[in-house]
């Protein structure tokens, strides 16, 4: 499972990371400030183009706190791209992947287009954006957000270019870790402080670039199943299907509860609500404690 961080006090600012996706550009949410911050990995496969003008990274959440740390990491990818031979080299990257080199060379200049549309796979394509309601959206826009090892702790409404770089990157070839570990926790920590409930669903690798810190409504999430003896284990083909899936049922859940005033808005219930609707059981063993999230239905 994800390793963890010990807590530390952060001295950051006020939070920037309030977002919407595409065609809900309003910054309105239909949950409190604080709530549900649910952590996915990226994908290593993303759509090309975009419709959307260059990299901002005013825009991008959290500038206040990252923006140094991605500048930093965009200069050395551009900066070694230069040379695509050496990079594919230096990243370890098959032919067919190196052709993605391209990319990082123009990332100052590329098209962007939303997080949630850039990244393609099992996962993203569970969330399935092009059927979002708008409401899901603006939900997904402001409490999912994705460890990326070229811009750290991202919205799924931010608007990115399409690139090549992965949390395996070699330390000797450029540290991510020691790119991201401070900044993305000063984050973490900070959203914590102001009352959210943290779900960590990034997997190892990505996980380490910013392990989640100690708090009692911080929370790893494993995807598991019930063996015939009864033990858990890992879910292993369906892992990133069931966290897409996951995802897009927190964001449908909360809308249904923000159009029924009866319905309490709490985060460990609405968390339950999701786990149910995609036939699987969330079993929490209490507060700062790793969770799991049994799949009962396949």
């Amino acid at each position: 499972m994800p390793m963890r961080q010990d807590p530390a006090t952060s001295t950051d600012d006020a939070d920037d990371s309030t977002r919407s996706l595409p065609e809900t550009r309003s910054t309105a949410c239909p949950q409190r400030r604080a709530g549900i911050m649910l952590l996915l990995p990226p994908s290593e496969t993303k759509s090309a183009g975009g419709d959307r003008p260059s990299l901002d990274m005013t825009r991008l959440s959290f500038a206040s706190t990252l923006t140094a740390a991605r500048r930093q990491t965009i200069h050395w990818l551009t900066q070694l791209c230069a040379d695509p031979d050496s990079a594919a080299q230096a990243l370890r990257l098959t032919v067919r992947q190196a052709r993605a080199l391209q990319d990082d060379r123009h990332l100052d200049t590329a098209a962007t287009t939303p997080a949630v549309q850039r990244y393609t796979g099992v996962l993203y394509d569970a969330i399935g954006e092009q059927t979002l309601a708008p409401p899901m959206r603006s939900w997904l826009g402001a409490h999912v957000f994705v460890q990326s090892a070229l811009f750290g702790l991202i919205s799924l409404s931010d608007e990115i270019p399409t690139y090549r770089l992965s949390a395996g990157t070699r330390k000797s070839v450029y540290d991510l870790n020691a790119a991201w570990h401070e900044p993305c926790t000063a984050v973490l920590q900070r959203r914590l402080a102001e009352g959210a409930t943290v779900i960590d669903l990034r997997s190892k690798s990505y996980a380490a670039l910013a392990p989640l810190p100690e708090h009692p409504h911080a929370h790893v999430v494993e995807v598991v199943v019930r063996d015939e003896d009864g033990r858990h284990r890992p879910l292993n083909h369906f892992n990133k299907k069931s966290k897409g899936a996951f995802t897009r049922a927190l964001a449908e859940c909360a809308d249904e509860r923000a159009a029924d005033a009866m319905v309490v808005d709490n985060d460990r219930s609405l968390l339950a609500a999701a786990a149910d609707r995609i036939g699987a059981r969330l079993i929490c063993d209490g507060e700062g404690a790793d969770w799991l999230l049994e799949i009962v239905k396949r």
